[in-house]
């Protein structure tokens, strides 16, 4: 502000000057000299005046800018100050149902002390990158707002749009204390988001004391927090790792959505408000949830689904919802809410159901329910959103089938490619591939075929490739981006080394381990020059050719490596980071291939206890750590303690993922394996069988687990003296393992193992033999021998 007041108050004087020189000489001289006078003047004071002017106008625009990103500023257009946020619901609060007082509606509750309020209130004291974490109608925002006006009264205060975190910056820097809000911050996580780069910008350093302080629905975090548990935990699509690195800053707090005894406790001592007292005694949602009026807004929704009664406008809401599910985290116009919302009346019996017109549903969806401030819908000059409360059902049917690709088919290729990512986070790999393939046609089209974006999505485009089996189209696609970026970026660039890395995992998924190994190294050496050897992308390397060197059978090797590993990130991200435990999660299975089970045992339990502390006790994280203590018990000839566990592990794993979940199966899965040890046989044998036809159905016939589970059928039927069955069943895992992975790869040269072996047992010698000889030969041309 001062700096502004002394450009005008240099411009006024500047031009004054000239003008007064000017009147003097009128006066005192003849004409021709007194004009030539202020002539002379003029020509002085007209470059100060024009740069005066410039600065004055530059200054304007940008403030016009900084405008333009905010949602909060004051009538000058400057940030305003914390003190002055008097209405929480602008900031994102959920209004509860109005009631008068003064003469006035009020539509915020009292607020009542949460029993993390402690912890929330020494995050925001201590200043950094702040983040609460909860269901929708938790009470996080809430409790942010009410943390900042009791702590930061006095900072500014800058409420970013998602599109304007960049051209905030400026703003930012120029205050010494300042507030960011970052509300929903799954909004602020999109291709063009928030990076911990930028994060790191925001925050300053020591000359600034300012504070980001971000709110985010449980469900979103851990889409975005928790890798994929069946490949290297360190593996993820690019833009998904850039958005877990920066969460992974974060100081996070979690709120649930079910308030403790103490705080409904708490809420009682306020039931002058009706409100209040109507949501103490209902227990059966969280007070905060009942303020917003979600559970009435959800049996609303139900209900429309009525004959006669909202049913399109039940189908337009289905469709917002994907959307918001789906990476549109800003509303979306009437024009794409009209096109995907036939499919949902359809499914739902379409003009059996006599919908209304399309202009009454979306009326009827705007308008607050129940008396209530919040309506199914917002709508907003950009368009319509759903109530994000609706998100959290926990019974929500899965998003239809091609969705992803209609929706992505409706937007430019930005929004596009965060649909992508999206399906790719609901497991929808090939949806996820089909857009990725589409956006990178499309951006090759406008953009030239070696542009940043180009190359992000065809980067991203064989990350999908890998995940849905087709390893050999990946790299293909891994070495296409590599030589573009090699030629535009160079051989070092950080680009550059993520697509040569990704490389080098697709050659150990194709099981070509030693080039693998090379390709790694050359990384790491390339990351160690240019990062440094604690950097972590070079921690993450390193890690990954750890993981790698077992695959060679190099174990000692690999266990060596991955223990230098974990004392590193231990010293550069502490004994609890993620980063930490995957890494003594990786320590754990080298101790286990190198027989040392009992260790394995004592470190799979250590970093599961570690990991319910961190993340929580039903992360997947933790989940696979424990399922881990259970393939431990069961080489170390425990099978009662390993069944028992399973048991436990299946009920969690159904509960928090469902009964068809992958990892629900896998668990199924490591349960009937250690019933065959107990000799259990008929047991084991139903469950394989039952898990191996929900494998074949949500996973396909040639996935690797579903051939897990056909193998183990076939155990149990040799076992059970049915060995012409389990032959059977043996040559089909052969077979199948073959045709996707190849004849001489090592898991199809198992399996032909076993075929030979039950030919054997079958006194079928000469087969057999033959059939070992062919198995030798192959892993004799595959280890280059031959």
């Amino acid at each position: 502000m001062a700096s502004r007041v002394r450009l005008w108050i240099a411009y006024f004087m500047l031009a004054g000057i000239a003008g007064l020189t000017g009147v003097i000489a009128a006066i005192w001289m003849p004409p021709e000299r007194a004009a030539a006078v202020a002539a002379v003047v003029a020509a002085i004071t007209a470059l100060p005046v024009t740069r005066a002017s410039a600065r004055i106008d530059t200054a304007a625009q940008q403030r016009e800018l900084i405008s333009a990103s905010l949602y909060a500023v004051t009538a000058t257009g400057r940030l305003p100050r914390v003190r002055d946020l008097n209405d929480p619901i602008a900031l994102g609060v959920h209004a509860a149902e109005p009631i008068v007082r003064d003469g006035a509606a009020d539509r915020v509750a009292p607020f009542i002390q949460r029993d993390r309020e402690a912890d929330v209130h020494a995050a925001v004291t201590s200043g950094g990158f702040v983040l609460i974490v909860g269901e929708s109608t938790a009470g996080k925002t809430r409790l942010a707002y009410e943390a900042l006006r009791a702590l930061r009264p006095n900072h500014a205060f800058a409420y970013p749009t998602p599109s304007g975190l960049s051209a905030l910056l400026p703003a930012v820097q120029k205050e010494k204390r300042c507030v960011v809000w970052l509300d929903d911050l799954e909004r602020y996580l999109t291709a063009q988001g928030l990076t911990a780069a930028l994060l790191a910008r925001l925050l300053g350093g020591s000359a600034h004391n300012v504070l980001v302080i971000a709110t985010m629905r449980a469900h979103e975090h851990h889409q975005f927090i928790s890798p994929p548990t069946d490949v290297p935990p360190d593996e993820r699509a690019q833009r998904e790792r850039t958005a877990r690195e920066l969460l992974q800053c974060a100081r996070t707090i979690r709120i649930d959505r079910r308030w403790s005894a103490a705080e409904r406790e708490r809420a009682a001592e306020h039931a002058a408000d009706p409100r209040l007292s109507r949501a103490v005694d209902d227990d059966r949602f969280g007070i905060a949830e009942t303020l917003a009026c979600g559970p009435t807004m959800l049996e609303t929704w139900r209900n429309a689904w009525t004959p006669g009664g909202h049913p399109r406008a039940a189908a337009v809401l289905s469709a917002a919802v994907d959307c918001r599910r789906l990476g549109m985290h800003a509303p979306v116009s009437s024009a794409i809410l009209t096109n995907l919302h036939a499919r949902y009346l359809e499914d739902h019996g379409g003009d059996r159901l006599r919908p209304e017109p399309l202009d009454k549903a979306l009326s009827w969806l705007c308008t607050p329910v129940h008396g209530a401030t919040g309506s199914l819908v917002i709508s907003s000059a950009d368009g319509y959103q759903a109530f994000d409360y609706l998100l959290d059902v926990p019974d929500l049917q899965p998003v239809p089938e091609g969705m992803p690709l209609d929706l992505a088919s409706l937007l430019d290729p930005t929004h596009a490619y965060d649909v992508a990512l999206a399906a790719g986070r609901l497991d929808r790999w090939e949806e996820a591939h089909q857009i990725h393939h589409a956006v990178a046609v499309e951006r090759e089209r406008l953009l030239g075929a070696d542009h940043p974006d180009t190359l992000a999505s065809r980067f991203e485009v064989a990350f999908t490739l890998s995940r849905t089996g087709r390893a050999a189209d990946a790299l293909r696609e891994y070495t296409h981006v590599v030589q573009a970026r090699e030629r535009v970026l160079g051989f070092d660039a950080p680009e550059t080394l993520s697509a040569r890395q990704e490389t080098a995992y697709v050659l150990g998924q194709l099981g070509r381990h030693d080039e693998a190994h090379q390709a790694y190294a050359s990384v790491l050496a390339a990351r160690e020059r240019t990062m440094g050897p604690d950097h972590p992308d070079t921690l993450r390397c390193r890690h990954n050719l750890a993981f790698n060197l077992s695959r060679l059978g190099r174990l000692e090797d690999s266990y060596q490596m991955a223990c230098e590993v974990a004392a590193a990130r231990t010293r550069v991200l502490g004994q609890d980071h993620p980063h930490t435990l995957v890494t003594r999660y990786e320590v754990a299975y080298a101790l286990g291939q190198l027989g040392r089970w009992d260790e394995a045992l004592q470190t799979y339990r250590e970093v599961a206890e570690a990991r319910a502390q961190a993340l929580g006790p039903d992360h997947p994280d933790t989940l696979a750590a424990r399922y881990e203590v259970g393939i431990s018990l069961g080489r170390l000839g425990r099978s009662a303690e390993a069944v028992t566990l399973y048991h436990a592990l299946i009920d969690d794993r159904t509960r928090v993922l469902g009964t068809a979940d992958p990892e629900t199966l896998r668990a199924r899965h490591g349960r009937g394996v250690n019933l065959g040890r107990l000799g259990r046989w008929e047991e084991s044998l139903a469950e394989s069988r039952e898990i191996c036809t929900l494998r074949e159905r949500v996973l396909g016939p040639d996935h690797p687990d579903t051939l897990a589970s056909l193998r183990e059928v076939a155990v149990g039927l040799a076992w059970l003296g049915r060995l012409a069955d389990a032959l059977t069943e043996y040559r089909r895992v052969a077979d199948a393992r073959e045709r996707v992975l190849g004849p001489d790869h090592p898991d199809a040269l198992a399996s032909r193992n076993d075929e030979a072996h039950c030919l054997e047992r079958l006194g079928r010698e000469q087969e057999a033999v033959q059939l070992y000889q062919r198995v030798a030969a192959l892993r004799q041309r595959a280890s280059g021998e031959g």
